[in-house]
Order: structure tokens, then sequence, then C-alpha cells
């Protein structure tokens, strides 16, 4: 007996892929199937966007420039661990 996927699986299945849709490593084809779904799913649509704005954020975040006392403090650490071949600690 052969089963349809309801629109929960297709949703799921979708959403698998959806990383790979905001960063552009669909095929044609993947990405025309994702377009349809998500304008015809406001559940999906919205959470897409949400992912969208995530990733926008974040590379935008690693963009910024850490103030140069900073950056020389923090390679003077590393350099140091290094050196000394001890792990590094975490703070709490």
């Amino acid at each position: 007996m052969k089963t349809t996927p309801t629109s929960q699986d297709r949703c799921r299945a979708l959403l698998e892929e959806l990383s790979r849709f905001i960063d552009g490593e669909l095929t044609g084809a993947e990405r025309r199937s994702m377009v349809r779904h998500l304008h015809s799913c406001p559940c999906c649509q919205h959470l897409a966007h949400g992912l969208k704005q995530t990733v926008d954020l974040c590379q935008k975040a690693g963009a910024t420039r850490l103030p140069g006392d900073l950056r020389t403090r923090a390679r003077a650490r590393i350099t140091m661990l290094l050196a000394s071949g001890a792990p590094a600690r975490r703070r709490s």
C-alpha cells in the first residue's frame, strides 16, 4: 500500500534543505520547489525568513573587527598558551 506524503512530511523534507536554500546551494529544480512551497506555506515562509535574518546578523557580526588592543591581548595570550603547551582554561 502506497501512502501519499502529508503536507507536514513535505514541510519536514524541505526544512532539512532550508540552510542550503539560504546559502544558495540548491540546484535550480530544488530551489524552484522550495520557492513554490514557501509561497504556499506561511509557517515555513516565516521560519525561512527568521533563519535568513539570523544568518545575515551572524555574517555582519563576523565582519566586525575587534578593537586593536583586544586583538593584541588575544594574540599574546594565544602565543603564550601555544608556547607553554598548557590547555586553555574556560571562563565561567
